[in-house]
């Protein structure tokens, strides 16, 4: 690999409007296991009766030149389905929680009260954070206790999110509704003509899939396939509720996309009509990139631009081929049209073949999901990074027969992707990342530089993956 090839994608990267489906370097294989593309039929028996639940924006208190918030993590009633209840976890009520608003270099501090019967942590996912703030390692709530956590986020304007970490419990407490906003701004993207008014023309929208019983119960129980292929499918949810309505603006609405689900791929569209994605995992893109297609996989973002004028007056956002989200014309007036520049990427100046390179096999087997061949060891410590040190991670997905599709997420950094199976990635993905999918068989090659402290991790994100083993740890040392 040559210094060329990285100057190139970031050139690339600029060119703004392009029309072709940029995800169609992803495997598509829908009736394959490698696809991991869930069909949501029982969505189909619902009908969009519910509004779309908006999570509350907290601000916040300035105390002290601080940013202090209060979440609260508790047990609560829910009904996914109409009438019929459920019990459930959340920050501050029943299900899922509030969107923080955070400000770049804004120091923040968040007390944290464990309401529950069992231990969680707080996991502030894409936030590049040190080891004592992050929700990993020795960070265990106990139930009935309180911890506060502080951090200064020094990044640009992005979409994250906060999820549980404990050990062997997270994807249960995911499951079971704990999963947060963080909407982090800064001055430069203030500025830009955007729709930025929260619960009008932007939107937080957490797409999960979860099994109900006939009574609409949810209970997390997984059997050894779901151990080693993640729990997947039953009914697809927007925001905590199965088809749910919601009203739009005339022009721009943005949405925020996260995909808290356990282990499932989301395949988003209007039918087949275009949209903008402007940001991924951690922040703009250069320019809006033209989409006819999203791939999400467990724990990637993208931030969209939907435009009202290609909608009918009832129209629908389809997930895997379903209709999961309607949404209902009004005529009160968003922006018209988006910026042609979003933000501006640094440049790659390295010469990357003098960059170190670490390399990563993710593989699944009939009994286990490993990376390098190894399970998970909290007494092992996988290797060492030298902080400001950027390196190069080789990531290769094998392609045997129990293979299928890993995301590959990272704790306290931001990284670039630089090849996708040897070629430049689609416009959406070359923005900052702390998650990529590997279909079955990928290899990608990502930049990444620790500027924290301590021990972090990387792990696929399929939240039984990484319970089951697939998930390893390193220590970031000073030079």
């Amino acid at each position: 690999m040559k210094k060329i090839i990285a100057v190139s994608l970031f050139l690339t990267s600029i060119a703004g409007y392009a029309m072709e489906d940029h995800n169609s370097n992803h495997k598509m294989e829908s009736s394959s296991h490698h696809s991991h593309m869930t069909k949501f039929e029982k969505n189909r028996e619902i009908k969009f009766e519910r509004e779309l639940l908006v999570p509350p924006l907290l601000k916040g208190k300035l105390i002290d030149n601080t940013r202090v918030f209060d979440l609260d993590i508790k047990k609560g009633e829910w009904e996914f389905l109409k009438g019929k209840k459920t019990e459930t976890y959340g920050y501050n009520g029943p299900i899922l929680g509030p969107v923080l608003a955070l400000e770049k270099g804004e120091k923040t501090r968040i007390n944290i009260s464990n309401s529950l019967s069992e231990e969680t942590t707080v996991h502030w996912h894409g936030a590049i954070v040190s080891q004592e703030s992050d929700g990993v390692h020795n960070s265990d709530i106990l139930p009935n206790s309180k911890k506060t956590v502080e951090f200064t986020l020094n990044q640009p304007e992005a979409t994250l999110w906060f999820h549980p970490h404990p050990m062997h419990k997270t994807a249960q407490q995911v499951y079971k509704g704990l999963a947060g906003l963080i909407y982090l701004s800064d001055e430069k993207s203030n500025e830009l003509a955007i729709p930025r008014e929260y619960g009008f023309n932007d939107f937080p929208i957490v797409i999960q899939d979860k099994k109900l019983s006939s009574e609409g119960k949810l209970e997390y129980k997984t059997n050894h396939i779901e151990k080693i292929h993640g729990k997947s499918g039953g009914y697809l949810m927007v925001n905590g509720i199965v088809s749910p309505y919601m009203n739009i603006p005339k022009g721009l609405t943005r949405l925020r996309v996260i995909n808290g689900s356990n282990a499932t791929n989301y395949n988003i569209d209007l039918s087949n009509r275009s949209f903008f994605q402007i940001a991924s995992d951690g922040g703009l893109l250069t320019s809006p990139v033209e989409m006819k297609k999203l791939v999400l996989a467990p724990g990637e973002r993208a931030e969209i631009i939907v435009d009202s004028e290609i909608l009918e007056t009832k129209d629908y956002l389809y997930i895997n081929g379903v209709k999961v989200l309607e949404f209902r014309k009004t005529n009160r007036e968003s922006l018209s049209k988006l910026p042609k520049n979003l933000s501006i990427l640094p440049e790659v100046k390295d010469d990357l073949t003098k960059l170190k390179t670490l390399n990563f096999t993710l593989k699944t087997t009939s009994k286990s999901n490993t990376i390098n061949g190894e399970v998970f060891d909290m007494e092992k410590m996988n290797f060492q990074v030298k902080k400001g040190e950027k390196q190069i991670w080789n990531i290769v997905n094998s392609d045997g027969m129990m293979d299928m599709p890993h995301p590959f997420h990272v704790h306290g950094a931001q990284f670039r992707i630089l090849e996708r199976n040897g070629q430049l990635p689609p416009l959406n993905e070359q923005g900052w990342k702390d998650t990529v999918n590997l279909k079955a068989g990928d290899n990608v090659k990502i930049l990444v530089e620790y500027k924290t402290d301590g021990i972090t991790v990387y792990h696929c994100h399929i939240l039984e993956h990484e319970e089951t083993g697939m998930m390893g740890q390193f220590q970031i040392i000073d030079r």
